[in-house]
């Protein structure tokens, strides 16, 4: 955004897109005129391992992340399964269309994600509780927390997270899981149009 020179810019993330976003609005509150956060919004326990610790668990994960070989399909549809089978939410149509945007044939003619494995693995250069905390009440645009009621993460408001913001609310979607996006588009999309202010005629989901 720095280099675009965008200013006044309306972000939405999810997962860690929405932690980056909640990072940027923190680092520059200025620039972001409203965000949203899709499941994005947690903070993990405070007690610290020492570092030497997890630079090891960090590196042992690496090591075995090379040694496995990544999961192949013989065509996009066998990837469409294996999505649906991860989210029994997804429609055949929409685990098709992500299949075959989230893989790339390679020269033995398999289909493999597109995705680098290698970032499965927690690296041990994070921010600690208190850092996005501080961050976090840094951000003075409107903000829109949404969390899905059957996502692994927990409750935001469970976890007290809105105190930490100055104009937040949190919109609970239900029958989502943490890809709520794809579980109930129809909702997120309308919330989101009504949060940023642009309203137009409802899509259907994909």
């Amino acid at each position: 955004m720095r280099l675009a020179e965008l200013q006044d810019a309306a972000i939405v993330g999810h997962s860690m897109g929405g932690m980056v976003a909640l990072a940027y609005a923190g680092t520059y509150p200025a620039q972001v005129s409203r965000l949203g956060v899709l499941d994005g919004a947690f903070l993990s326990g405070s007690r610290r391992t020492p570092i030497h610790e997890q630079m090891s668990r960090w590196i042992d994960q690496l090591d075995r992340i090379s040694e496995r070989e990544p999961s192949a399909f013989r065509t996009i549809e066998e990837a469409a399964q294996r999505l649906s089978a991860r989210n029994k939410r997804l429609t055949p149509a929409q685990a098709l269309h992500l299949a075959r945007h989230g893989v790339r044939q390679n020269a033995d003619g398999l289909y493999r994600w597109k995705f680098d494995h290698h970032l499965r693995a927690r690296a041990p250069y994070r921010l600690s509780p208190d850092d996005y905390i501080g961050l976090w009440s840094r951000i003075s645009c409107p903000t829109l927390l949404m969390w899905g009621d059957e996502s692994f993460l927990p409750d935001p408001e469970a976890a007290g997270l809105l105190a930490h913001f100055k104009q937040a609310e949190l919109q609970k979607i239900e029958g989502a899981g943490h890809w709520l996006h794809h579980d109930r588009l129809d909702v997120v999309l309308a919330s989101l149009r009504r949060f940023l202010a642009t309203p137009q005629a409802a899509q259907s989901a994909i």
